[in-house]
């Protein structure tokens, strides 16, 4: 009888701990990007209207990963509206190249929780389901191009990046890129489940 309920008792350890994985490693990707964003606003660089404006923005993603049943509404990008039915059309493994044997570029994930994940260049990001594209930043601080240089200091951004299908087509870009910087993504269609 001790042997089994101590059989159970490490099979509820075990199952509690693969229940709580992905809030661990969730926490610990945040936790890393949060290290890398406050090492970079922490220099005398930038101007402080821009950091705030980081900080902010940064606060606001982390709250919007959680988000579970995103809205499937859209603004236009360059002109063009993205068309999904469901933000779990974008889970699965993209190339550059629309080649069988091509190496994999980017993977995006969606976990059990129903949220999504980045994996890009051995790196995994949390992302934002949002405006019918995935959403995700890789910590990176960059000036504000848009903003004319008016203080001493430049105003910076998080540079965010998406992935979003267009007219059956898929792209990664950069949030302030115009569509001559889009690359063309190839979805692995028996990974991707299509």
């Amino acid at each position: 009888m001790k042997r089994i309920c101590g059989g159970v008792v490490l099979a509820c350890l075990f199952f509690a701990a693969n229940l709580f994985a992905t809030d661990f490693d969730t926490a610990e990707k945040f936790r890393k990007l949060d290290d890398k964003i406050n090492r970079a606003l922490q220099n005398n660089e930038w101007h402080y209207v821009g950091k705030t404006f980081v900080r902010a923005l940064w606060d606001d993603f982390k709250i919007a990963h959680e988000n579970t049943k995103p809205e499937l509404s859209s603004a236009k990008i360059y002109g063009k509206v993205p068309n999904i039915e469901d933000y779990s059309q974008y889970a699965g493994v993209y190339r550059r190249e629309n080649k069988e044997d091509a190496k994999a570029f980017v993977e995006i994930k969606k976990s059990e929780k129903g949220v999504f994940f980045v994996e890009l260049a051995g790196y995994h990001y949390p992302a934002v389901a949002t405006g019918k594209s995935i959403v995700f930043t890789t910590g990176t601080i960059k000036s504000t191009p848009a903003l004319p240089r008016l203080a001493a200091k430049p105003y910076c951004m998080l540079a965010m990046y998406m992935i979003v299908r267009i007219d059956g087509a898929y792209f990664f870009l950069a949030a302030d890129a115009s569509p001559n910087e889009w690359v063309e993504l190839f979805k692995d269609v028996e990974k991707g489940k299509e």
